[in-house]
Parts: structure tokens; sequence; C-alpha cells
């Protein structure tokens, strides 16, 4: 072993040493609980508005007004941002797991047992190297893959947090822009009384007229504010872990080396 890879060793060893020592549980398990709780924030107001969206779907409404016959089926405009929410529904689901998932490996990585038992392997492996002897190869790879994959989860946290922090406000532009979709698609849904006189039908289909209108303007809005999510979602919980990943296994490797 030369001197330069006998420092790198003993920096790596010390930093093990170090890790190991420090808890991760509450300082990232609240960026964790964070993230979860804005993540189901957003699938309750997706699955809300796909709900009101198919029961738009189903309706039609024919409107009478002074004997003139005229059915609308808003539901067929909506059909496009339909889909897009239950896709984006879908991915927000699939990010929810991923936090649970990552909770639990967390609190797996942050027990006593397995933490001293790191910072015993990290200081024997420290005294066989400073008493100018080589520990097995073997012995050093387990003890900083060991680290690593400990460090995976709060590096991933950390980073998904800061990321979802840095786009919190267009975020909440965009499921604002749901919410308020799902408001007027829901005021269709209940325009089916059908017991009115000419004059109320009269004015309640000029109602529905632009209401309908209003929704069809609101849904373009939301699909742009649906895909952003999506964008967003699929950025920090599938593209960002997988980048870590590949990062984490190039390292593997030089240290397997």
């Amino acid at each position: 072993m030369s001197k330069l890879q006998y420092r790198i060793y003993i920096g790596l060893l010390l930093l093990c040493a170090i890790l190991a020592l420090l808890p991760f549980e509450h300082t990232v398990g609240q960026q964790l609980t964070e993230m979860l709780t804005i993540t189901l924030a957003v699938y309750a107001v997706a699955r809300g508005l796909n709900g009101v969206i198919s029961m738009a779907q189903g309706t039609e409404l024919a409107i009478e007004p002074m004997g003139v016959g005229v059915t609308l089926a808003p539901g067929e405009i909506l059909d496009p941002l339909n889909d897009l929410i239950e896709q984006v529904s879908t991915v927000l689901l699939f990010a929810a797991a991923s936090l649970g998932v990552q909770k639990i490996m967390l609190g797996m990585g942050d027990i006593n047992l397995f933490r001293w038992l790191l910072l015993g392997l990290s200081l024997i492996a420290l005294m066989i190297m400073i008493s100018k002897r080589t520990p097995p190869k073997l012995f050093l790879n387990m003890i900083l893959i060991l680290t690593l994959l400990r460090c995976v989860v709060p590096m991933t946290a950390i980073m998904s947090h800061q990321i979802q922090n840095g786009l919190a406000v267009d975020r909440q532009q965009a499921v604002s822009v749901l919410a308020d979709t799902q408001q007027k698609v829901n005021i269709i849904n209940q325009s089916s009384d059908e017991n009115k006189s000419w004059y109320e039908g009269l004015k309640e289909s000029l109602d529905i007229t632009a209401s309908i209108e209003a929704v069809e303007q609101k849904a373009e809005q939301a699909i742009s504010s649906a895909i952003h999510i999506l964008a967003e979602f699929v950025l920090v919980f599938m593209l960002l872990p997988i980048l870590l990943f590949m990062v984490l296994f190039t390292v593997f490797k030089r240290l397997l080396r």
C-alpha cells in the first residue's frame, strides 16, 4: 500500500467513525415526514379532481330553456386532463411509498447496535493501520460499504428536501390551479335540478354555458399545472435516486479495486 493510499484509507476510516457517531433519524426523519405530508396533500387534491371529473364524464346536461333542448357533455373536454391526473396520482402514490421505505431504512441505519458495531470496526481498522500493518482489504471495503449504505438515505432525503423547497412556490401555484378546477367542475356536477321554471331554466342555461367555458379554460391551465407536478415528483423521487445510485456505484467500483 502506497503512502497516498495509506493516507486516503486513514481519512476514510476516520470519516466512517465520525459518521457512526451521528444519528440521522431526528433531523433527516423530520425532512422525510415533511415531504410525505406534502406528497399526500398533493395526492388528495389530485384524487379529488379525478373524482369530480369522473362524475362529470358520466353526466349530460339537458337544458331546455323556453322549450328549446340542448344537451351538453362537459366531461368530454376534461378527458385529457383526467388521463393526466390519473398518471400524476400514480406517481404521487409511488413517491409516498418511497418516502415510507426511506423512513424505515433510516430507522434501521440508526439502530444503536449497528452504529456501535460500525464504530468499533472502524476503530479496529484504524488501530491496525496506525500500527503500520495493513488490514485485509475485504475488511476495509466492508466498513466503507456499510457506511455508504447507511448514508445513502440521508443523502437522498437531504437533496430531495432542498429541491422540493426550491420548487415550493411553483408547486403551491400548481396545486391551487388544480383545486380551483375541481371547484368549477363541481359546480357543473351540482347543476342537475330539472324542476325549474322557463325563466330559471334560461338563467341556468346561461350560467352553465359560462361555467363550461370557464372549466374549459381552467382545464388547459390545470394540464400545465399537472405536468409541472408530475415533472417535479419524477425528478425528486425517480431521477435523483437513480443518479445518486450511479454515483455511489462508481464509488463502490473504485473502492473495491
